[in-house]
C-alpha cells in the first residue's frame, strides 16, 4: 500500500504534463456531433485524476457527451463491460449494435466485445505502438506499415470487428453506415 501511495502522489504531480488529446480526435468528435452522433468515454483513470485532465482536455476541444471511470462501476473498469453500459444508460443508447468501441489498447478493445458492442482499435498514435507521433513520424514508408501491420495484428487477436488507422478513417466509417 505505501509503494501504491508513492507512486499515486508521483503520477498526480506529473498527469497535467500528459493530457494531450490525440491527432484529429477534436476534429472527429466535432465533425461526429454535427451527424448528432453522441460520444462517450471510458477511462483506466480514477475520477480523481480525470478531475485533472477534463479541464486540459476541454480547453483543447475535446468533451464527451459523458465519461465514466472504473470509480462508477465498483472498481471493475477494462475489460470488464460497465463503463459502456453507463455511458449507453446515459446517451439513452438501447441497442449495442448502435455503438461503436474506439480505443487503442487491448483492454479497449476487449472492453467492447465484452459489452457485445462494435469494438475497434485505433493504430496511429496508439498505446499499442508505443511511439510518440514524432517517432512514428520519423520512421520510413516501410517501417510505418511494419508498425501498423504488427498493432492491427494484436488488436484482432484480441478481437476487434475494426482496425481503423487514423481518427479519419473512424469518422468516414461511421458516416457512412449511420446514413
Amino acid at each position: 500500500k505505501k509503494i501504491f501511495q508513492g507512486f499515486e502522489e508521483n503520477l498526480f504531480s506529473v498527469l497535467d504534463n500528459h493530457a494531450d488529446i490525440k491527432p484529429d480526435v477534436v476534429k472527429a468528435v466535432q465533425t461526429l456531433r454535427e451527424h448528432d452522433i453522441k460520444i462517450g468515454s471510458t477511462t483506466g483513470y480514477t475520477d480523481k485524476m480525470m478531475e485533472i485532465i477534463m479541464p486540459i482536455a476541454k480547453e483543447q476541444g475535446y468533451e464527451p457527451d459523458c465519461m465514466y471511470s472504473p470509480d462508477a462501476t465498483h472498481q471493475k473498469g477494462r475489460p470488464y463491460p460497465y463503463m459502456i453500459f453507463k455511458n449507453m444508460e446515459q446517451l439513452g443508447i438501447a441497442d449495442v449494435k448502435a455503438v461503436l468501441k474506439v480505443g487503442d489498447t487491448i483492454s479497449d478493445i476487449k472492453e467492447g466485445k465484452n459489452a457485445g458492442v462494435w469494438s475497434a482499435g485505433i493504430v496511429v498514435g496508439s498505446s499499442e505502438m508505443g511511439l510518440t507521433l514524432e517517432q512514428y513520424e520519423s520512421l520510413s514508408k516501410e517501417e510505418k506499415e511494419q508498425k501498423a501491420k504488427e498493432v492491427e495484428e494484436i488488436y484482432k487477436k484480441a478481437g476487434a470487428d475494426f482496425v481503423f488507422q487514423t481518427m479519419e478513417e473512424v469518422v468516414e466509417f461511421v458516416l457512412s453506415t449511420n446514413g
